[in-house]
């Protein structure tokens, strides 16, 4: 695994459109429009990684084998409750706690807890 942050040069963090045609319908990470780090069009078929010799925005290298690339298969990650479970829960945790495994993966790729000491004053019960 390998974790790229920003390189301070632009804020094309992501591009996300859909459902129109003045432009492009895709997910889109780093970069500019037709060059980004990693595309992949509405569809999910097709994707470019345009980053020679890296991504503007990450620094990374070019992320696929070939620019223009057909998706074989896309992976989804998501780390934490799921809002609606998160709804539910009455007994609301600081995020600073809601789950040790996600502190462990943002340890592990280097980010800090920077609120970690800004916590809200606890409530004085007596």
């Amino acid at each position: 695994m390998r974790v790229f942050t920003c390189t301070g040069y632009n804020q094309h963090y992501m591009y996300l459109n859909q459902g129109q045609h003045t432009m492009p319908n895709g997910l889109g990470m780093g970069g500019q429009h037709g060059y980004f780090g990693l595309w992949l069009d509405s569809d999910f078929g097709r994707g470019h990684s345009r980053a020679r010799p890296r991504c503007t925005t990450y620094g990374s290298p070019q992320l696929s084998g070939d620019e223009d690339f057909t998706v074989n298969t896309v992976e989804v990650w998501g780390i934490g409750v799921s809002p609606a479970e998160q709804e539910q829960d009455e007994n609301k945790k600081s995020i600073l706690d809601a789950d040790p495994e996600v502190q462990a993966i943002m340890e592990m790729t280097g980010k800090t807890m920077h609120s970690q000491g800004l916590r809200e004053p606890e409530e004085d019960d007596g």
